[in-house]
Formats: C-alpha cells, sequence, structure tokens
C-alpha cells in the first residue's frame, strides 16, 4: 500500500490587496467600480439599472431644486445642494472610475504584487510592511465608518423623531428621510401608504451611496501607504547593502537594485497621481461648498440640528483624511534623502557606488506631492485653507 503524505504549505503572512484590504475591495465591488477591465460592461448596465431604480427620487429632487431656487427660498435650496452635493460626488466617482479602469487595475495589481514580495524578505522588512498595512486598514477604516454614517443618520434621525412625536400625542407629525416636496402627491405625500413607500424608497439611496465613498476614498489612503512603504523597503535596502555586502560587485549589484526600485517607486507615485488628480480637484472643489452650506443650514434654523451637524463634521473629515494622507506621504518623500544619506556608505569608500548613492540622493529630494489636476495641493496647509475658504463663504451667504 502506497502512502500519501500531504505537506501542509506555510501559510502566506502578506495576501493581495483584496485578501489584506476586504472591506475596501468589496466597497468598490459593491459600488461597481471594482478596475476589473474584463466585467466594464456588465458594470456599466447594472449602473444604469441602478439609476433607473433611483430616477423617480432624482426627478423630484430635482423638481424641487428648482422649486426652491425660483423661490429663493434658502434654507430649503441649502439643504437640497448638500444632497446634491453628495449625488454628485457619486455620479463623478462612478464614471472617474470606470474611465480610469485600467490604470487603477494595475495601480491595485502593483499594490498586491510588492505585498506578495513581503513573504519572501527578511523579518526586519516584514516589521515594515506590518507598519504600513496597518496605516492603510486604518484609513480603510476611516472611510468605512464616515460613509455610513452620514448616509444611516438620515433614516435613524426621521425614525427617532417620529419616534418622540408618537409618545407625545396619538397623531404625531411624521418625517421623511429628506424633506421635499414631491410632484404630484404633494398633498397627500405624508398620507398612508405614500408616506411608507417613499420612505422605505429613500432607503435605497442610503444604501446605494456609501459603497462608493467607502470604497475609491479607502483605496486612496490604502495606496498612499503603500508608496509610504515602497521608500522604507528601498532605505532599508540600500542600509543592509551597505552592512553585509562581501565584496566592492555585490555591492554595487545590490545598490543598483535599489535604484531601480526606487525608479518603481516613483513610477507608482505617477500611476497615484494619474488615478486619484481629478478626484482630489473635485473633492476639494465641492466639499467647502458642502461645510458651508450645513453651517449655514445650522445658522438659519437658530439651532445645533444633529443631522446637518454631522454632515458638516464628515465634510471635514472628507477633506481632511486626503490632506493628511497626502501629508505624510509628503513628508516620508522628504525624509527618503536622509535615510539613503544615513547608509554606512563611508564604510566602503569605493568611488563608482559612492557616485550610485549621490545619484539616489539627488533624485530623493524631490518632494513627492499629490495635487488636484496640478491646480490644488494636497497637504494639511489646503486642509486649513479650505476651512477658512468655508467659513468666508458661509459669511458671505449669511450677511
Amino acid at each position: 500500500m502506497v502512502t500519501e503524505i500531504k505537506i501542509k504549505m506555510p501559510e502566506k503572512k502578506f495576501k493581495s490587496f483584496n485578501e489584506t484590504f476586504p472591506h475596501c475591495a468589496f466597497a468598490l465591488a459593491i459600488a461597481l467600480i471594482y478596475p476589473n477591465p474584463a466585467k466594464t460592461k456588465q458594470r456599466v448596465a447594472l449602473f444604469f439599472v441602478i439609476i433607473a431604480i433611483n430616477s423617480l427620487i432624482l426627478y423630484w429632487f430635482l423638481l424641487y431644486l428648482v422649486k426652491c431656487m425660483y423661490r429663493l427660498d434658502m434654507i430649503n435650496l441649502s439643504r437640497q445642494v448638500t444632497i446634491g452635493i453628495l449625488a454628485s460626488l457619486f455620479f463623478f466617482k462612478s464614471f472617474y472610475v470606470n474611465y480610469k479602469t485600467d490604470k487603477f487595475h494595475q495601480l491595485l495589481q502593483k499594490i498586491t504584487d510588492d505585498l506578495l514580495k513581503g513573504n519572501n524578505m527578511d523579518e526586519d522588512y516584514k516589521v515594515i510592511y506590518e507598519q504600513y498595512i496597518k496605516l492603510g486598514k486604518l484609513g480603510q477604516t476611516c472611510w468605512i465608518i464616515i460613509p455610513i454614517l452620514l448616509s444611516s443618520q438620515f433614516p435613524i434621525y426621521a425614525g427617532a423623531c417620529m419616534i418622540y412625536e408618537s409618545l407625545k400625542s396619538d397623531v404625531g407629525k411624521k418625517y421623511m428621510i429628506h424633506e421635499m416636496e414631491l410632484k404630484h402627491i404633494e398633498d397627500k405625500q405624508y398620507e398612508s401608504p405614500y408616506f411608507e413607500l417613499v420612505f422605505a424608497y429613500n432607503m435605497v439611496q442610503c444604501v446605494v451611496l456609501s459603497p462608493n465613498f467607502t470604497g475609491f476614498d479607502g483605496s486612496f489612503c490604502i495606496a498612499t501607504n503603500h508608496l509610504r512603504l515602497k521608500f522604507k523597503l528601498l532605505a532599508r535596502k540600500l542600509c543592509k547593502a551597505f552592512q553585509t555586502s562581501h565584496s566592492r560587485d555585490e555591492l554595487e549589484i545590490r545598490v543598483k537594485e535599489t535604484i531601480r526600485d526606487h525608479q518603481e517607486a516613483l513610477v507608482f507615485y505617477n500611476d497615484l497621481q494619474d488615478v486619484y488628480g481629478g478626484w482630489l480637484f473635485v473633492v476639494f472643489l465641492l466639499t467647502s461648498l458642502l461645510i458651508s452650506l450645513n453651517i449655514y443650514q445650522i445658522y438659519l434654523n437658530h439651532r445645533i440640528d444633529p443631522k446637518y451637524t454631522i454632515f458638516a463634521i464628515s465634510g471635514i473629515i472628507h477633506m481632511f483624511a486626503p490632506s493628511y494622507f497626502a501629508s505624510n506621504l509628503m513628508k516620508t518623500s522628504e525624509e527618503l534623502s536622509w535615510d539613503l544619506y544615513n547608509a554606512n556608505w563611508e564604510s566602503w569608500a569605493d568611488p563608482a557606488v559612492t557616485k550610485l548613492l549621490i545619484f539616489m540622493i539627488a533624485k530623493s529630494q524631490q518632494t513627492l506631492i499629490l495635487t488636484g489636476k496640478g491646480i490644488v495641493y494636497f497637504n494639511m496647509q489646503l486642509f486649513i485653507s479650505v476651512l477658512q475658504t468655508s467659513y468666508s463663504f458661509f459669511t458671505l451667504i449669511s450677511s
């Protein structure tokens, strides 16, 4: 009898993008923006099916928006525009990401390839991997909480208000998820069964919007942290080359490998800028308006409305997150030249290798800044400027 011996392969510590960041990948898939070039036509078809399902609410929304503009009803107009900004971001990202499918796919594939390479590296490299994967997961978690909080607070707020009204009186006031006049049924929109049907219909939009923000916005945080990981790895690789090489030829080969790694990191940066540049610019334009309108809404109501306070805070975080992660990337790129210089190069005193090192240091002194189409530079200073601009705009429209 021949006995089969099964050898259990050791489990890989680092896995693909989808397995390492499953919530982000799942959200991209649910939002129909996961960059699978083979499924582009199916995604587009499903997207238009979703738009068709939500066409009635879009029709009501646009008609009421025009009506508020015609009446100069600033309270309801600001509420409508606030929701309109979210809808605009949803539509923009849906078309934009599908337009960038090939580039986005390449970017995520590069992240996967780099993560899998980590399984064959020494423990000191794996420690760096773990550190930056945790930071990427922090960004992923941030963009799970914000969209869910923002979308769920509308039905929760309306439901809580109706429960409170029912406790006060037998015939309590009814609250819609988003208050607006519904064309053709204005006089009976709060009667049964119209109210219940519209309330349930509005829940669909709350579910549809969240994955769009969770997936793409979260992937930006992951990608910027991954580039920081690549810089730290190549700096560590160079230091080890000077510390553990046994001959001058071995050292030169390892230094040249590090130069190639640096070139790959710069290509990744260009891909990162290409994929997210247009989105960053639109976020800059719309977020400051979103913050201003929500502050204005609170001002007009002469009270702190929990719904629009959460909206304003979410808008601030929406601007803070990309500014913070882009700023961290900029800081890491600035530190790279010092990390390279701190390698033990003087112990070798080899002119040819030193020239290669000088080349790397000179190249690494370029600060890597993520921009919105080359017009706005994303860093913490931009975040402060947006808050100042939002307050200035609020002062203007409230005067």
